[in-house]
Parts: C-alpha cells; sequence; structure tokens
C-alpha cells in the first residue's frame, strides 16, 4: 500500500540486465491490459515508434519477451524488414 492504493509489483525471472528501448516497447504491449490509457492510441504510438526502431535489436525483444498479442502485433513491421 502506498497511499490509499494498492501495487502490485512482481519480479520476473526472465528481464534483460539493462533495459533497451525494443525490450520496453515489448513489455508495453505485453502489459497492454494493465494500461488506463486509450489502448488504441498506445498501439498506434507502439506502431509509429518501431517503424524508426533497430529492427533486428526488435525482432530479439520480441521473440525472446513478447507474449502472443506482441509477436502478432510487430510481426508485420519485423517481417517487411526482412524483405
Amino acid at each position: 500500500m502506498l497511499g490509499n492504493r494498492k501495487f502490485d509489483f512482481q519480479i520476473k525471472s526472465h528481464f534483460p540486465t539493462k533495459a533497451s528501448p525494443e525490450f520496453l516497447m515489448v513489455d508495453l504491449v505485453n502489459n497492454l491490459d494493465k494500461l488506463v490509457e486509450d489502448r488504441q492510441a498506445v498501439l498506434k504510438n507502439v506502431l509509429n515508434k518501431a517503424q524508426s526502431m533497430d529492427k533486428r535489436k526488435l525482432k530479439l525483444s520480441v521473440s525472446t519477451y513478447g507474449n502472443v498479442r506482441a509477436k502478432k502485433l510487430f510481426e508485420p513491421i519485423l517481417q517487411l524488414s526482412n524483405a
């Protein structure tokens, strides 16, 4: 409890030692259901930002840390970079 709000902190065993922008993007998509912000707006911003990110690093983060939703969301972007 902090103030009148209850927070839930979780330790994950499979985390990078240093959080990269690519990892943070994947983690954001993984935890989209926990956001109070407009999810569609967040996803639009994620897709726009992903276009300018290092595709190799993003692909590694998605394959290592992404859940099914993240993998499906980033798949078209990552496939385009392979072409």
